[in-house]
């Protein structure tokens, strides 16, 4: 049976209103609820009977235009709060009682609705998961780096991330006087390597474009507060002894994380990348660092948990 141009219009009205009562609170899901959006049937069922109803040819296809991309984005917005309903904390609280900013959730999930790349709805899910365990704890640049990144620049960003190294000061009394899990990006000395993990210099500049990175090829980053000479350093089960450094610094590679960088890593699953203990100290040995032509140490690595044992003679 035809619908009237009337009904058809209530109908759009209905949708758009379904669109914007996002961020209330239904539910289990809380300020997500909305985003379950609406079923495909139901989309499907609604544009069969613009297509049947007696209005002007170019209404209905300003319609069903109209309703296929307002249907996109819900469903995009749906995939996302799943993520972050499957991956946050048992217990987290997606309600308002949350202390989640309403308004920030509906500027987040406004531009969430254009995410349609699954590698990049996983990274929107997470950050929305980490945000209700933590409220206020997102930097307010998120949305727009989030916004611009892409499964390009997501992937090197991850292989940044897993560029990682433990590591742990020695006394003289061979006691252990701190220990520190760095981000280490080697790149200058180690640019063949760099270019096939898809790490070119202008991906570098992108990434420092958007705000995720700094990079600095000329000087390089060092971490401080190093002041016993002996310094182990742990890279994927590797272990390596230095025994000559500049006092008080350890040189850690051209590229630092920002605070939203950091942010991105917290969610970022870390992989083995194979040479980077090699290219690591490399880049060390070019800044002057000195390394053990045999390790005294043994570090065993459990999660976030260490273990130093001094191999026996």
């Amino acid at each position: 049976m035809d619908i009237t141009g009337a009904s058809v219009a209530k109908t759009a009205v209905d949708l758009a209103k379904t669109d914007n009562i996002l961020n209330k609170a239904t539910g289990f899901m809380g300020m997500l609820f909305p985003y379950a959006g609406i079923k495909q049937k139901a989309v499907d069922m609604y544009i069969e009977d613009i297509e049947k109803s007696d209005l002007p040819a170019e209404t209905k296809v300003f319609m069903v235009l109209n309703t296929k991309k307002t249907f996109k984005r819900i469903k995009n917005q749906k995939a996302i709060a799943e993520i972050a309903m499957n991956n946050a904390v048992q217990g987290t609280d997606f309600t308002e009682k949350s202390g989640v900013n309403e308004e920030w959730l509906e500027r987040f999930m406004d531009s969430a609705g254009f995410v349609s790349s699954e590698e990049i709805q996983w990274i929107w899910g997470k950050i929305l998961a980490n945000e209700f365990e933590k409220p206020g704890s997102t930097p307010p640049n998120m949305i727009r780096i989030l916004s611009e990144m892409t499964p390009t620049y997501a992937k090197a960003f991850r292989k940044l991330c897993s560029m990682r190294f433990l590591l742990i000061s020695i006394s003289e009394n061979e006691e252990i006087t701190g220990a520190y899990w760095k981000t280490g990006v080697p790149y200058s000395e180690n640019k063949e390597l760099m270019n096939e993990l898809g790490i070119s210099f202008q991906v570098i500049n992108e990434l420092e474009t958007l705000g995720v990175i700094k990079f600095d090829s000329v000087a390089g980053y060092i971490t401080t507060g190093i002041n016993d000479k002996k310094v182990i350093l742990c890279v994927d089960g590797k272990t390596m002894e230095i025994t000559q450094h500049e006092s008080g610094s350890i040189p850690i590679g051209d590229v630092i994380l920002t605070s939203a960088g950091e942010a991105l890593k917290n969610i970022t699953t870390i992989e083995e990348i194979r040479g980077y203990d090699e290219a690591i100290k490399k880049y060390m040995r070019s800044k002057g660092v000195v390394f053990s032509e045999e390790e005294q140490y043994q570090v065993v690595v459990t999660g976030d948990r260490f273990q130093v044992k001094k191999k026996e003679v």
